[in-house]
């Protein structure tokens, strides 16, 4: 099994809770809104785990150097999964070296992602919050618990929500899985499936994709049985 192949690629395959989330991104994607500006030198995607944040993180530095330069990236986004009291200092030096050269994207700025951001300690996070006035970098940042994150962070951040979506926003992709699969269910099944996995992208798909499986199985067996049924009938005659 392709474990990624229904994760999102592309900005337009993100699930959203709310549509103000899903307009904000475009507005930065498209160039409508300049990013970074006016000291907003992040992009803060918050909310409950499991809705797409990290994934949505990892497709951005590309969707944003395309949609505000036309060019893709030279440069891949530095990554960092920010660990339980982690005290930043990887971090911060390897934010220093990069911070003196210039960026080979076209925007000039060089991308950075940091994941579960609210895991740093207060001192790392004290430490971001200067590191964010850079003027050579753009950064994305995600977190499962905005109320733990230092205000000066927040601030210079665009907050972008990222909470469970409906489960008729999850039939799209759905349908998808079960087509994939090659069984028809209908979406009255599907969305009782979806339901009680509280907007978890990961669980939504697992919980789909094992129905859709388990489909084709009985009616593969189905099948081989009607088909032994006729094999007898003509067997008799």
């Amino acid at each position: 099994m392709n474990d990624t192949k229904y994760q999102p690629q592309t900005i337009n395959e993100v699930v959203f809770g709310n549509d103000e989330s899903r307009l904000l991104i475009e507005d930065i994607v498209s160039g409508v809104l300049p990013f970074p500006f006016e000291g907003k030198t992040g992009i803060l995607l918050y909310g409950t785990f499991g809705t797409g944040k990290t994934t949505l993180a990892r497709i951005l530095p590309e969707a944003i150097e395309q949609g505000q330069t036309g060019q893709p990236l030279s440069f891949d986004a530095d990554f960092f999964g920010c660990q339980q009291g982690h005290s930043g200092t990887v971090i911060a030096d390897t934010l220093k070296k990069q911070n003196k050269v210039l960026s080979f994207n076209a925007s000039g700025k060089h991308y950075y992602i940091f994941d579960e951001v609210d895991n740093l300690s207060k001192t790392a996070q004290a430490g971001l919050k200067t590191t964010l006035n850079s003027q050579r970098g753009a950064f994305i940042l995600t977190t499962n618990n905005i109320s733990q994150l230092d205000k000066g962070v927040k601030d210079r951040c665009v907050l972008v929500e990222m909470n469970a979506a409906t489960d008729a926003e999850y039939l799209p992709l759905a349908r998808r899985i079960s087509a994939d699969e090659n069984v028809v269910l209908s979406d009255t099944q599907l969305l009782a499936a979806i339901a009680g996995n509280n907007g978890s992208f990961r669980s939504v798909i697992f919980s789909v994709l094992r129905l859709a499986k388990r489909t084709a199985r009985q009616n593969a067996s189905a099948a081989n049985i009607a088909a032994a049924t006729i094999q007898q009938a003509a067997a008799k005659k």
